[in-house]
């Protein structure tokens, strides 16, 4: 029985390129040509003109098959450069394709195992480099062993989608087709054609671009912006470092590496760029959404220095009020008796300072009967707002409210957070609540002192009532719609989730005041991680070729906010699937969890459009629409936004 054979393709199989599109190497290599007064050529003309001399050494070749000498000798002549001219185009080209090649990290144990069962490998390639070049960069990656073999058509004069260089390759290593296992990405060259021949073959479309790569490439002609192509490399790079899977992690580790990662690490990339603007020496990323983002930046910072310090504070909302809702009412009883599907006794009281022993002491027996945990009615919530914001209590929740605030204020010192430093918080957004809780907190009691705040997003009729500045990244470069679909501000929060439970108060350990988390509730801990793991997957491989070229800060902004809006507007059925079933919670203390799409059937999806409390919380429209019953609510998110628009909102 003979011995078996395996046989891989290389580019977009077993290796791929940090680029997005093998023509976009010529765009780089245009420009780093124009830099060195080589070329007299902008970075597209000279792609425009490398391309065509490709074609046109593959129109003057009997075998329509060339090497890299072949191209360049007519790039040449079209140019008019001398020989020596020629050569270090050249092998400037060769430089960049050698520095931008990336093994794919999950195929190197599944050539190995092959390896071990066929003695070794055979890659197989139509391309114009030369094998011994190709040979040493595939041992470089990891994907190729000294005693495989590379063949490429240039050399062999054959190529794959003919069939004829599996032919070459027959005669020059004994391989029997029957015995023959090939895989590779092109469905032709790859699949059809070795099969045709007798081979067994497998399509690998692993390393092909996916829609929201190809987005981010930014053009679906022949040549890309570099700084663009380099980006949508970066997505693919890091999804590719596991293995494509449907199940949920799979799922969550895609949309978190060619999603959640470019937003984050252009949303963090802009907070550092601001506090160097405006000379801010410490950032504080507040729990819990700014883990990741934290994460973020001491990645960039570790390859990147800046002088400016990041620190993870530990925060909640129901840390901080108190001091600043006191000042007004209306908020002091929206904090009491908010209109929200579900508010307990606890979540009534504990924004105030004020616990269940205290509830006990002196609360109504009425309310001392209740169920801490049940949800309070209607009627029970007013009544109970009434009683506490009689002016008679108003002495102990001023009390309460301070003593609280004394905490935090120690514990915000401890953390070096004062009033008067060059500081500033990030979070995710939207309110900006705790920001303006610190500020009263660090204020001197007569006025708040202004602080400075970084987020993903802030609703724009809520930029006020700061006694410092908030800036909102997606505010400032590519507004989203926060108040006609809410879904955003759950949606970004559910990316950007810490692994660890809320700050729920404090207590003192050794003379200083550190914070008690509570139970993280039904969130997957293990899903959190790997969704940090995703975003900062893509952030490396971003951060390998950030110098390469370098992107405008607005541009830049505007693909990755525009790469997460496809993803909402947009969503794949598995992607709605996972992230539709994402446990959430925006409640000051969180007890009940929804999620942002639901198992509705027709009619439940009709009442639902009909009567806004029939809907899940922060309802994802789009997300369900991708589910079921598309038609009744694309329509009906079509009706919101016209409406929107005749009353002139721009959310």
């Amino acid at each position: 029985m003979s011995r078996i054979t395996v046989s891989y393709d290389v580019f977009d199989t077993v290796v791929t390129r940090a680029f997005a599109h093998p023509r976009d190497v010529f765009v780089h290599v245009g420009d780093l040509l124009r830099q060195r007064a080589a070329s007299p050529l902008d970075a597209l003309a000279f792609a425009r003109a490398r391309w065509e001399s490709e074609l046109a050494a593959r129109r003057l070749s009997p075998w329509t098959e060339v090497l890299l000498d072949d191209i360049y000798r007519q790039l040449a002549a079209r140019l008019g450069w001398s020989e020596a001219a020629a050569l270090a185009a050249r092998d400037l080209e060769l430089e960049v394709e050698s520095r931008h090649l990336r093994g794919v990290p999950f195929m190197r144990p599944v050539i190995a195992a092959d390896r071990a069962e066929a003695g070794r490998v055979l890659f197989i390639s139509d391309m114009y480099l030369p094998a011994a070049i190709l040979r040493g960069w595939l041992i470089r990656e990891g994907v190729m062993a000294e005693s495989d073999a590379v063949f490429v058509s240039g050399e062999g004069r054959a190529n794959k989608n003919s069939g004829q260089l599996f032919h070459v390759v027959a005669r020059e290593t004994g391989a029997s087709p029957g015995a023959w296992r090939h895989a590779g990405d092109h469905p032709v060259a790859d699949v059809a054609k070795p099969r045709e021949l007798g081979l067994s073959a497998r399509h690998l479309t692993h390393a092909h671009l996916t829609r929201r790569e190809q987005r981010a490439r930014g053009t679906t002609g022949e040549f890309a912006v570099t700084w663009r192509s380099l980006l949508a490399g970066a997505m693919r790079l890091a999804r590719l470092e596991r293995a494509p899977a449907a199940d949920r992690a799979g799922v969550l580790w895609d949309s978190g590496t060619t999603v959640a990662g470019p937003l984050f690490y252009g949303f963090v990339r802009w907070v550092l760029a601001e506090a160097g603007r405006r000379g801010v020496r410490r950032l504080y990323f507040l729990a819990r959404d700014g883990q990741i983002f934290w994460r973020i930046a001491r990645a960039i910072l570790e390859a990147e220095p800046q002088p400016v310090e990041c620190h993870y504070l530990q925060a909640s909302r129901v840390l901080f009020t108190g001091p600043a809702e006191l000042r007004d009412p209306a908020a002091l009883r929206r904090l009491v008796a908010p209109a929200v599907p579900f508010h307990s006794l606890r979540q009534a009281l504990l924004p105030l300072g004020l616990d269940e022993a205290w509830g006990t002491a002196r609360l109504p027996p009425a309310f001392r009967a209740l169920d801490w945990e049940a949800n309070l009615e209607p009627a029970q919530r007013a009544a109970l707002a009434d009683w506490l914001l009689d002016p008679a209590r108003r002495p102990e929740l001023e009390a309460a409210a301070q003593r609280r605030a004394g905490q935090a204020r120690a514990y915000l010192h401890a953390a070096g957070l004062r009033a008067g430093e060059p500081v500033a918080v990030v979070d995710a957004g939207w309110f900006g609540t705790i920001q303006r809780s610190l500020e009263h907190i660090l204020g001197d009691g007569s006025a708040p002192a202004p602080l400075r705040g970084f987020y993903v997003g802030l609703m724009a009729h809520d930029a006020r009532r700061f006694a410092g500045e908030a800036l909102g990244y997606t505010n400032r470069f590519a507004p989203l719609p926060l108040l006609r679909e809410e879904s955003h501000k759950v949606l970004i929060e559910l990316m950007a989730q810490g692994d660890h439970g809320q700050a729920a108060g404090f207590e003192e350990r050794g003379g200083r005041w550190t914070v008690r988390l509570q139970d993280t509730g039904p969130v997957n801990l293990a899903e959190v991680r790997l969704l940090q793991e995703a975003a900062l997957a893509f952030t490396h491989r971003a951060l390998a070729t950030a110098t390469v070229a370098a992107a405008p800060e607005a541009d830049f902004a505007r693909a990755v906010i525009g790469i997460y809006r496809d993803f909402h507007d947009r969503p794949e059925p598995r992607e709605a699937e996972v992230w539709g079933s994402l446990p959430h919670s925006d409640q000051y203390y969180e007890q009940r969890h929804a999620t942002l799409c639901a198992e509705l059937g027709f009619g439940a999806t009709i009442a639902a459009l009909l009567d806004h409390r029939k809907r899940p919380p922060h309802w994802w429209i789009a997300g369900q629409a991708t589910l079921r019953h598309p038609l009744p609510l694309q329509a009906f998110r079509l009706a919101k936004r016209g409406w929107w628009r005749l009353r002139g909102r721009a959310e």
